[in-house]
């Protein structure tokens, strides 16, 4: 990131890169939350998750209005002006990750008590392989790290094939047990924390982008998805 001649620029920036980083940290907490109330059986959890999403909406809104008055103000040009346009991207992509935390918190509270802890394990397995790619990518833009960017990036892959196990997995369940209702519900929730896991990947390119002014168009190993069945992921 460049250093701007204007220090009401810097300052700018500063306050911008402070509400995008507090936005990430509120998608951890809700991450968080939502692996332990699978974990635990706990509605109250997933309560808080869906309180601390209103939160997050609320800072989006903020950093979009901190950027447009930037470019108004300031006029910023080349890299500064990238770096500002992928601050509202990475805002954007935090805003759909507590969307979609909500939505697991939602789906938690109808399933809790229909399945037994092994099945749920595997589901927060893979809650916890997105949130530790998610910290990374957060630590990459807290700290304008191009080469942690990159690994979150190359390492998309892992999550996309923990998902597709857990996928078969669920499928082999619901067929034998013949519990379809709650299990959909189960099988949006993993594939909402594999849609996360998209995101965080998202967030990865922008820092990249901001940093170098280049698309992350590395190669990487790739997996392909099974299709969800009932996917319904309002919020």
């Amino acid at each position: 990131m460049s250093l701007h001649i204007s220090s009401a620029f810097n300052e700018d920036l500063t306050h911008i890169n402070a509400k995008v980083n507090e936005m990430g940290g509120l998608c951890e907490r809700m991450l968080e939350a939502s692996i332990k109330a699978i974990k635990k059986s706990d509605v109250k959890i997933a309560d808080q998750i869906i309180i601390l999403d209103e939160k997050i909406n609320t800072l989006e809104i903020e950093v979009n209005e901190a950027v447009i008055k930037a470019i108004a103000l300031r006029q910023p040009v080349a890299d500064d002006l990238r770096v500002l346009i992928s601050a509202i991207k990475i805002s954007g992509a935090f805003e759909r990750i507590g969307d979609l935390c909500k939505n697991i918190a939602k789906r938690t509270r109808l399933v809790l008590d229909d399945f037994p802890k092994k099945t749920r394990d595997k589901i927060a397995n893979l809650g916890e392989k997105v949130l530790e790619q998610l910290t990374k990518s957060i630590n990459s833009y807290t700290k304008q790290d191009l080469q942690l960017a990159k690994i979150v990036w190359e390492k998309d892959y892992e999550i996309d094939e923990m998902y597709t196990e857990l996928f078969d997995v669920l499928l082999k369940y619901l067929k034998k047990k013949k519990r379809i209702a709650a299990g959909s519900h189960l099988v949006i929730i993993a594939k909402n924390f594999e849609r996360i896991g998209d995101h965080t990947t998202h967030v990865s390119r922008m820092i990249h982008f901001a940093i170098t002014g280049e698309s992350l168009n590395l190669e990487r190993p790739k997996f392909n998805l099974p299709s969800s069945l009932g996917e319904n992921n309002e919020t």
